[in-house]
């Protein structure tokens, strides 16, 4: 067997095995089973996205060794980000939470510093408001081991709040297609413990209902706008994992697109996009070299077809030549064959051409020109 053969496959598992994919998109790996508070076991399937892997099998912890932890990008593409301890101090430490996921345990006595949101659940401006309880899930800290993913608080808010409860991505990024990116928001502003993700192309809503736009007095169906829906997702979390899909785009380069979040319990006919991010997607270079490529090999055949051209046309010329040999002639010169012969001697012997045209030989003048 040849070496290529066998050790080539084996390269292309490397990203798995090392927990990094080389190319961009979302790879499942191998489950692992996880015991619940409760006694339970679960079933845990860890994947890796952008080359990055969530719920992965929790490491050993220790003192002088860090967790790794994920950040977001504006536009929602995944960083990691690897702390260092020293001298008992940790640089780019994973971030803490407070009692922003908190749960209400009755009475307190800061009850003023908390809000209540649109959707009537709990949004509290202090974190301190509220105390933490344990919901039985998840044993301490281990939600943010199996979901390194920085969470969206209402104090990552982009854009001054206006697009809350969405931390990423921000208004006017922009997503390349054939990537995948997180779509973060604060769980804790629905009031529902399931939530899906609508996408609605931006040109087609504004010119089919440009008043649902900004007005959020408006109440129309805006399903029908939706070129995509996600399935029901767990809302406590707090984000979606999107992958770009080329055709999403079409032929255009880029696409303006509204994310739009709903939950269980909003109201169908209740959908407007006022506080929804406007992003833009855009054909990555994948998408980008295949139409370069198909270019490529359009231009390709072309220039073989050329030579292949004249090659047919020169082979048909000679055919002509060989087959016409014996029957051409210029005026009264035959070219090939016997008469052609005896035309040429005329040529070689110059002022004899006149005698041989009065009926002499061709031997006889030949002799006397000579």
């Amino acid at each position: 067997m040849h070496f290529s053969t066998f050790v080539l496959p084996l390269l292309h598992l490397l990203p798995l095995v090392a927990g990094e994919a080389k190319t961009p998109g979302i790879y499942p790996l191998r489950p692992w089973t996880r015991t619940a508070p409760s006694g339970t076991k679960e079933t845990v399937t860890p994947f890796i996205v952008e080359g990055i892997t969530i719920s992965p099998r929790p490491a050993v912890v220790t003192p002088t060794v860090a967790i790794p932890w994920i950040s977001l990008k504006n536009n929602g593409a995944p960083a990691t980000i690897k702390p260092k301890i020293k001298n008992g101090y940790t640089e780019k430490a994973s971030p803490t939470y407070g009692t922003w996921f908190a749960e209400h345990t009755g009475l307190d006595t800061e009850s003023s510093d908390t809000t209540a949101s649109a959707e009537g659940g709990a949004a509290p401006k202090n974190a301190n408001a509220l105390k933490t309880v344990m919901n039985g899930r998840y044993y301490e800290g281990e939600f943010e081991r199996l979901n390194p993913v920085i969470r969206c608080t209402p104090e990552r808010y982009l854009e001054q709040g206006d697009i809350a409860p969405f931390c990423s991505p921000a208004s006017n990024s922009e997503l390349l297609s054939g990537h995948a990116y997180f779509v973060s928001w604060y769980s804790r502003y629905f009031n529902s413990t399931e939530v899906r993700i609508n996408l609605l192309d931006y040109d087609t809503l504004s010119i089919t209902s440009p008043s649902a736009i900004h007005d959020n007095s408006v109440e129309k169906n805006l399903k029908e706008f939706a070129f995509f829906t996600s399935e029901w997702v767990d809302n406590e979390l707090g984000y979606y994992i999107l992958e770009i899909d080329p055709k999403w785009i079409g032929k255009p380069f880029s696409k303006s697109v509204y994310i739009h979040i709903e939950s269980t319990a909003e109201a169908a006919d209740d959908l407007n996009v006022e506080h929804a991010p406007l992003v833009k997607f855009l054909k990555g270079p994948k998408a980008m070299r295949s139409s370069s490529q198909r270019y490529e090999e359009q231009t390709l055949e072309m220039a073989a077809a050329i030579p292949l051209c004249v090659l047919v046309f020169c082979v048909f010329l000679a055919a002509f030549h060989f087959c016409t040999r014996k029957s051409r002639k210029i005026g009264n010169i035959y070219i090939g064959g016997h008469r052609g012969g005896r035309s040429q001697r005329k040529r070689r012997h110059g002022r004899g051409y006149e005698k041989l045209e009065e009926g002499d030989t061709g031997d006889a003048e030949i002799k006397t020109v000579g």
